[in-house]
């Protein structure tokens, strides 16, 4: 506040001084902003930090009787500076709320006495007494000899390592077991690398459950985990009894069984089916339970088996198993995949299939007066006298061959004098016949080897559970006309037992999504192979090039993906899909490409490419310089995309007509690189145009030149004019 001077007076009129004084004013209110850290509390992470963050300092005005918590407590209350403190809050236990902590408005003051505004924050709590066991989905893919398994867990998860996982079939690589972490949804991620042996075919991959031997995983709040079920690989001859290969797990107490995802015509012995399809036995002889299917069908299915009994303790003990079972058409052979394997015999003649690499196998049934074993692939068996070289009795009075290490055939009920020269056979190629429909379901297994005639349809009908056509030794011949039809899923595979195993269509037609070749399978195309799902095409043979003397295209959104080499004599169609070929082209095979389609070579090339009418298609060239091929067809809607040219001011394009006026020469330069493409028809040498496809490369195009004819008299005809 002031007095101006000179504007006042005293009695004489003498005129005032100056004079003036200050005051401090604040009537601003405080606030405060409460923290707390946490997002969520629950019973393995019941307490959070809380802070409390103030605009001016409260001094003593503030405590912890001015704190208020809901659905928890608050203790260690700290001052770390003059406006931030900081405490713990716990949430009540048993409770599924939201908890807060909370300052009232007016509980506190600045140091002029300004009251302060309110301030809060809220917080999930579930400390009700988590009893929902964790659970894990494993997912791999099939290919090549090193792999990486991801195990997805239903919530985070402690004490899973090693002592966890039984791996059949494959190694796990020290040190490569890894804690990816929490997925946004809440799903504790741990990967494996794994390595299979050369030729060690398909492995199998389970997680035990907590208290199962050395295993104990649970999640945070301790609740024991549930492994994902072991798998059994039962296989036999439709319309015929199958021996489910279950082993009796209770030590001779009677066993309740129950069996689900039956499908339609499927019965098990001596069970009961329940109203929700499932069917349910008990038995103290689980190891003679059997499944037959309907005497029309062929392929496989996994069946959900599980096995409760009551201990000696008078505790309970549970097992839960993936039965994948394997029927095949009465009078085909019977195969045993890579793996452990149990196989039953018919009532008719039967010949079983054991291609190098198997596992310890078993079979039931065995007919010693009708039955034979085909051994392929085993060069240390080529007669009777081999095999009995390496055949005794077990302590059970079975025939045991031993075919190497960890490959073995045990004959259920058969003695070893009772075999003969007859029941053997030596790489002698296996025969097939399809002429209905040969299912493979979600998740299942089905080897097959030898000659196949298909003139029906083999489904792999997986929806989202890796679905595996196994081609064991030495590869399979598909031919009669059929389909081989793959659902629009990536999971699934048609692969082999090794690199050397190879898949030869004839004359199939083989559609859909999947792996085909997953990394151990030759493939020699004389067939149609179509790559019509929304999912992707992936052929994939490892180190070997893949022939192609018939026809691979791409119609569906997914596209084809060769990932390696490509020696083409046929064709390749680009329509509607693409198709991508990562390795060298090579062979005087030809290519289209329309329907709004890309083709790609990711290497050299030698094939001739022709765009359809109205195709407004993409040819892609990762390395344009070494493209020997002819290029015919293109229009004003088509695309040549030179990922080997750097777009700039400095790139250009020219192009030289041949003197036979049948093409010519397409020559593309960014001064450090050219391409010269051969081209075929007849173009205006104006009308190659240049472009950034986008991420520095060149696109070339053709936009022929337009002619406009101006004060033209109605009346004249095309013959009038001279161009």
């Amino acid at each position: 506040m002031s007095v101006t001077a000179g504007s006042y007076t005293d009695a004489a009129l003498n005129l005032g001084g100056a004079g003036s004084d200050n005051v401090a004013i604040d009537t601003q209110n405080p606030t405060v902003t409460v923290d707390i850290v946490a997002t969520s509390l629950n019973d393995g992470t019941p307490s959070s930090n809380v802070t409390f963050t103030f605009s001016e300092a409260p001094g003593a005005s503030f405590t912890a009787a001015d704190i208020t918590a809901a659905n928890g407590t608050i203790t260690g209350f700290t001052q770390d500076t003059a406006t931030t403190y900081h405490a713990t809050f716990t949430a009540t236990d048993g409770i599924s709320a939201t908890g807060s902590v909370s300052v009232a408005a007016g509980s506190y003051t600045d140091n002029v006495g300004n009251t302060g505004s309110a301030g809060s924050d809220t917080v999930v709590i579930n400390t009700g007494g988590d009893t929902t066991a964790p659970t894990v989905v494993i997912s791999h893919n099939n290919s090549g000899a090193k792999q990486t398994i991801t195990f997805t867990f239903s919530e985070a998860v402690s004490g899973f390592d090693l002592n966890d996982i039984v791996l059949v079939g494959a190694t796990a690589t020290a040190g490569t077991l890894v804690h990816v972490g929490i997925d946004g949804t809440g799903h504790d991620i741990y990967t494996l690398d794994v390595t299979k042996p050369v030729g060690g075919g398909a492995h199998t991959v389970q997680v035990l459950s907590s208290g199962t031997g050395t295993s104990s995983w649970t999640d945070l709040a301790g609740n024991p985990g549930v492994g994902t079920p072991a798998f059994n690989l039962p296989a036999g001859t439709a319309g015929e009894p199958i021996n489910l290969a279950l082993t009796d797990p209770s030590d001779g107490q009677a066993v309740t069984v129950t069996v689900k995802d039956l499908p339609s015509g499927w019965t098990i012995n001596g069970a009961t089916q329940n109203a929700d399809g499932s069917w349910t036995v008990q038995t103290n002889a689980v190891h003679e339970l059997t499944v037959t299917t309907p005497a029309d069908y062929a392929g496989a299915a996994v069946l959900d088996v599980s096995m409760t009994w009551i201990n000696a303790d008078g505790t309970t003990g549970s097992v839960s198993i993936a039965d994948n079972v394997e029927a095949y058409a009465q009078g085909s052979p019977i195969f045993a995949w890579s793996g452990d394997d149990v196989l039953t015999g018919s009532s008719g003649n039967d010949l079983f299939v054991f291609s190098q690499p198997i596992g310890n196998d078993t079979v039931h049934s065995f007919d010693a007066a009708a039955d034979q074993v085909d051994l392929i692939g085993y060069s240390g068996f080529q007669s009777f006298a081999d095999v009995q070289a390496h055949t005794a009795d077990d302590a059970n009075g079975n025939a045991v061959i031993t075919l190497g290490d960890g490959q073995s055939i045990t004959l259920e009920g058969v003695h070893s004098s009772a075999l003969g020269a007859g029941n053997f056979v030596f790489d002698q190629t296996p025969v097939v016949s399809n002429p209905g429909t040969m299912t493979i379901g979600d998740g299942a297994l089905l080897p097959l080897s030898g000659t196949v005639n298909n003139s029906g349809v083999i489904a792999l009908n997986s929806t989202g559970d890796e679905t595996l056509l196994q081609v064991i030794q030495h590869g399979v011949t598909l031919q009669g006309g059929g389909q081989v039809v793959l659902s629009d899923s990536a999971a699934n595979i048609i692969s082999g037992t090794g690199p050397d195993v190879t898949l030869t269509n004839i004359d199939n037609t083989i559609s859909g999504a999947g792996q085909l070749g997953g990394g151990m399978l030759g493939l020699d195309n004389r067939g149609t192979i179509i790559a019509s799902g929304t999912n992707a095409l992936v052929i994939d043979t490892g180190g070997s090039v893949v022939t192609n003397s018939g026809t691979l295209e791409a119609t569906g959104s997914g596209g084809l993906v060769v990932t390696g080499g490509l020696a083409n004599s046929g064709m390749l169609e680009a329509n509607g899909g693409n198709i991508v070929i990562h390795g060298e082209v090579t062979g005087d095979g030809d290519a289209t490409i329309g329907n709004l389609s890309k083709l790609e070579f990711g290497a050299a090339s030698s094939t001739d490419v022709t765009f359809a009418q109205n195709a407004a298609g993409t040819l892609e060239l990762d390395d344009s310089f070494d493209y020997s091929g002819l290029i015919g067809g293109i229009t004003n809607d088509d695309k040549l995309d030179l990922n080997d040219i750097s777009f700039g001011a400095g790139t250009t394009v020219s192009y030289q007509a041949s003197q036979d006026g049948s093409g010519g020469t397409l020559t593309v330069s960014d001064g450090a690189h050219n391409a010269t493409l051969h081209l075929l028809g007849t173009y205006d040498a104006n009308g190659f145009k240049l472009a950034d496809d986008g991420q520095g490369h060149t696109v070339v195009t053709y936009d022929p030149a337009q002619i406009t004819l101006t004060g033209v008299n109605l009346g004249l005809t095309a013959s009038d004019f001279v161009l």
